[in-house]
């Protein structure tokens, strides 16, 4: 979906960002959690979702706006209900697995896989698949990287890629722990673009495109937060109730 007069879209500064930063991320991705005590199959996925980890991330600071195909602009919050939940949330790799082999949650003919995770979403069994299975899919091509994109994420409410708000929330959207909040940006903001205005876009491709803060940061001190998903239902009894919906305000 194309972005309206003085914004742009965070599909096109995805595009910029994945082309710029896909093989540096990939070596700070093994550098960081590659070693013995290695979690990033776990906790991030694959590579590729190592890498859109920290494009989400270089967000948390700016106003984004939803916008119509008609053209009217709304801003939304992108962490909502003081902290308790996220626009960019994803589940785990264990979890979207789950979610993928699941009928009634992939949908016909893998409908809601393809739409939320994007037709590079590959399930990643981390219970049957090991740390060995994945070093060798993954470290054997650190210097070219996998010629075909994979992610083992399933995003909530973002279509992945498009940077689209899915205009019918996805099955597994029923089982997120902040199920009274997600749910409800599905229903008001369906079919909307995900956008910066254009100071926004600017700044932030100064900073993070030239400039490659992301990589300073990772590289030094910071870390990307691990998925936080829909809890294990065996060891949850009880959710919290009273939860606030997200604030959206007009756009200038």
């Amino acid at each position: 979906m194309l972005s309206p007069p003085d914004y742009v879209s965070l599909a096109e500064l995805w595009k910029e960002f994945f082309q710029k930063f896909r093989l540096p991320l990939t070596h700070v991705a093994f550098e960081k959690y590659g070693g013995e005590d290695f979690a990033l199959g776990d906790e991030f996925g694959s590579p590729d979702d190592f890498c859109e980890d920290a494009f989400l991330s270089t967000f948390n600071e700016l106003p984004v706006f939803v916008a119509n195909p008609d053209g009217q602009v709304m801003r939304m919050e992108t962490v909502l209900s003081g902290g308790r939940s996220k626009l960019f949330q994803k589940m785990s790799a264990l979890e979207s697995y789950i979610a993928a082999s699941n009928p009634d949650e992939a949908g016909l003919e893998n409908y809601w896989l393809r739409k939320l995770g994007s037709e590079d979403f590959e399930p990643w069994d981390t219970s049957t698949q090991t740390i060995s299975d994945w070093k060798a899919k993954y470290l054997g091509s650190v210097s070219s990287l996998l010629p075909q994109v994979r992610f083992h994420t399933l995003p909530f409410v973002f279509e992945r890629g498009r940077y689209v708000v899915p205009d019918e929330a996805p099955p597994w959207l029923s089982d997120v722990l902040d199920e009274h909040i997600l749910p409800d940006v599905a229903e008001r903001f369906g079919g909307r673009s995900l956008c910066l205005d254009l100071q926004s876009a600017k700044a932030w491709r100064i900073t993070v495109i030239q400039k490659q803060s992301v990589l300073r940061s990772l590289e030094g001190q910071g870390n990307l937060e691990p998925k936080r998903g829909r809890p294990a239902k065996k060891r949850v009894s009880s959710r919290p109730t009273a939860r606030s919906t997200p604030r959206a305000t007009k756009g200038v």
